[in-house]
């Protein structure tokens, strides 16, 4: 009885330890990722301590490649998706509604100017310059 109990707990402490040791090496840290893009590829590269990928995409071939290592079945892969660069500035013509015409046409009431004075131009002025005041 005292060799079951004995070698009971002995196969409970490897399992342990194993388990343990295996847990050891997946220690999440904060996220390292880094984005490359130029004329020929797209580039992301992430790593948190437990999953590891390298993602490529070739602009002439267009095609992508994936790397993964470790677990990482709740880590976003960030593929590249051309529709989603290209973003118009200004909405199409079509989804704008069409401006119509006002429903009255603004009225215009023309009246009679003021008749301007003449007023002697002041001490000092040139010959020629006429200097009207303001109303």
């Amino acid at each position: 009885m005292k060799a079951n109990a004995l070698l009971g707990m002995a196969a409970a402490s490897l399992v342990m330890t194993l388990s343990l040791a295996a847990c050891a090496d997946d220690v999440r840290h904060s996220p390292e990722a880094h984005m490359d893009q130029n004329a020929d590829r797209y580039r992301y590269s992430y790593d948190d301590g437990v999953c590891s990928y390298d993602y490529r995409y070739d602009f002439k071939t267009l095609t992508d490649q994936l790397q993964q290592h470790g677990d990482c079945r709740n880590v976003p892969i960030q593929r590249y998706r051309p529709q989603a660069a290209i973003v118009p500035a200004f909405p199409s013509p079509a989804a704008t509604p069409p401006v119509g015409a006002p429903a009255a046409a603004p009225s215009v009431i023309v009246g009679t100017p003021a008749p301007a004075r003449s007023v002697a131009p002041p001490p000092g002025a040139s010959p020629g310059i006429a200097v009207t005041p303001l109303q």
